[in-house]
This record gives C-alpha cells, sequence and structure tokens, in this order.
C-alpha cells in the first residue's frame, strides 16, 4: 500500500469519527483542496476548519471507498468513493464522490474532489 492509500485511508477513518486533530495532521501545510462550488481551501489549518464545521453538522458519517487507482511509486491515487450522512434531520445515503490526492513527505498535498 503506498502513502496516498495509506492517507486516504486515514482521512476516511477521521471522517467516520470526526477526528478533527487528525484531519489537519492528514494534510501538509500548504495543501491545496479544491471541490465543487467552493473557494479553493488552502492550508492544513483552512482546510481542517472547513472539515471540522462540515463534520460538526452532520451525524453517523459513513465513508465506503469504491475504488483506488494508485501510481506505482505511491504519491498518487484517484478514489471512487460514496458518503452517507445524517443531517437536519434527513439521511442521506451512498452519494457519490471522486477524489485525486498528491502525498508530499509533509501529507496530503493537493486534492480535488467531483460530484
Amino acid at each position: 500500500m503506498g502513502r496516498a492509500r495509506e492517507h486516504w485511508e486515514q482521512l476516511r477513518a477521521a471522517l467516520e469519527k470526526v477526528d478533527v486533530e487528525t484531519v489537519g495532521e492528514l494534510y501538509a501545510p500548504d495543501a491545496v483542496w479544491l471541490e465543487p462550488q467552493n473557494p479553493p481551501h488552502e492550508t492544513n489549518k483552512l482546510i481542517q476548519a472547513y472539515l471540522s464545521s462540515w463534520m460538526q453538522a452532520r451525524e453517523n458519517i459513513d465513508v465506503s471507498t469504491k475504488r483506488i487507482l494508485e501510481s506505482e511509486d505511491g504519491s498518487f491515487a484517484a478514489i471512487e468513493w460514496a458518503i452517507s450522512y445524517t443531517a437536519a434531520g434527513r439521511r442521506w445515503n451512498s452519494l457519490p464522490r471522486s477524489s485525486w490526492i498528491e502525498v508530499s513527505d509533509q501529507g496530503i498535498a493537493y486534492q480535488r474532489d467531483y460530484y
């Protein structure tokens, strides 16, 4: 298992546990995370703050990995996944997502999500 896959598995678990501290540790200090309909999230601290707010507004988060394609050196991965959660009294099930991540020696340096 390469670094990108390991970081994805740690991120997936941290989201499910609402583990804000681990989320911040997984991203590099100068990380960039891009997602639809939002401006870029830049730096591990701002990514951590955004995801903390996002997680606090949801319950029973479940992230299921469908497929991972990883580069030979383990620094890049494309992940097909789905997320389920409860928010505002409603259950959202198996919302499809995909992420591209690049991992440096300092953590996830780049992430782009599609949905």
